[in-house]
């Protein structure tokens, strides 16, 4: 594989930051020469033309759609470098110490998990994104969000799904672009959040009421050449800040790493959940009825009855 690809290859220990969350940013993280090719051969000629219609819509071109095509052979090798195993070992060398603290056991049960060939998904198409058991989706894509009519945020603070190990955001930007907003914003949650009352937050209010729970702590400015990867744990809040009326679009390339389950960070257990102040006693009535149709399903499928 290319490493000349790797936007990981110009990381500095001084990238890398543990708060809130652990998480790196580098900017010019691709030599001049790759992103000026990236960003000359952006596949937006793939993107519908109902899609361009919508306001600030986030779109997504998958590597199919760029397999077997020279125009886009850029794009289907940067992307097929980050969905590869050389990446991941590259990923897991500069986060290894915070990941053993968060998650003990994750990475030696990953490389197990690895070594069988066909435990490794790849998001090829956008149907492709359903996980089996046992398998590990790397998913890399080429993203934009279209043009402007009506200034909005394409996302408010949020965390990604509880199965995603990490996650990147690559930002390509045309110079003559100066549109203003479509920034990434980390927040922190307030002072006094306990683990219990985050994950009360999250589970009743469905992330509707966040700004009332999270202070910005820092911006990373949607601008070229420009990455940001991060570790998904309970404190890995992250919005994007209100885009003004523009013409262009907001190019990016996403990252992930899914596995086949819940990692657990935000995720209440039956207890917490009976004890969250702001359920209805109707409401933990059926948490319950719900609780024990899974158990017993589980039961019935482990006694095979």
């Amino acid at each position: 594989m290319n490493k000349n690809l790797s936007l990981l290859q110009n990381f500095h220990k001084s990238n890398f930051y543990t708060d809130p969350f652990p998480h790196i940013i580098i900017d010019n993280a691709l030599p001049d020469n790759i992103y000026n090719e990236l960003e000359k051969s952006t596949p937006n000629d793939l993107i519908s033309k109902s899609d361009f219609q919508l306001n600030n819509f986030r779109t997504n071109i998958f590597p199919d759609q760029l397999e077997n095509n020279l125009k886009y052979k850029i794009w289907f090798d940067f992307l097929a470098y980050h969905n590869s195993i050389d990446f991941y070992e590259e990923f897991i060398a500069i986060f290894k110490n915070e990941i053993n603290r968060l998650y003990p056991n994750l990475i030696k049960k990953q490389k197990k998990k690895l070594l069988r060939k066909e435990s490794i998904k790849t998001m090829r198409n956008k149907d492709s994104a359903k996980i089996q058991k046992g398998e590990t989706l790397f998913t890399s894509i080429y993203g934009c969000n279209t043009p402007v009519k009506t200034p909005t945020s394409v996302v408010q603070p949020h965390l990604d799904h509880y199965n995603k190990f990490y996650f990147g955001l690559y930002y390509l930007r045309p110079e003559e672009d100066k549109s203003e907003g479509g920034d990434l914003v980390i927040y922190r949650w307030k002072n006094d959040y306990s683990n219990f009352k985050k994950k009360n937050i999250i589970f009743t209010e469905k992330w509707t009421n966040m700004h009332e729970h999270v202070n910005p702590v820092k911006k990373v400015e949607y601008k070229k050449n420009c990455v940001i990867f991060g570790i998904n744990t309970i404190d890995s809040l992250h919005g994007v800040t209100i885009r003004q009326k523009t013409d262009y679009i907001r190019q990016l390339a996403y990252f992930s790493t899914a596995l086949d389950k819940d990692i657990g960070f935000a995720t209440p257990n039956l207890f917490e959940k009976l004890l969250f102040k702001n359920l209805t006693f109707k409401n933990k009535i059926e948490i319950l009825k719900k609780s024990f149709n899974t158990w017993s399903h589980r039961i019935k499928s482990l006694l095979r009855i």
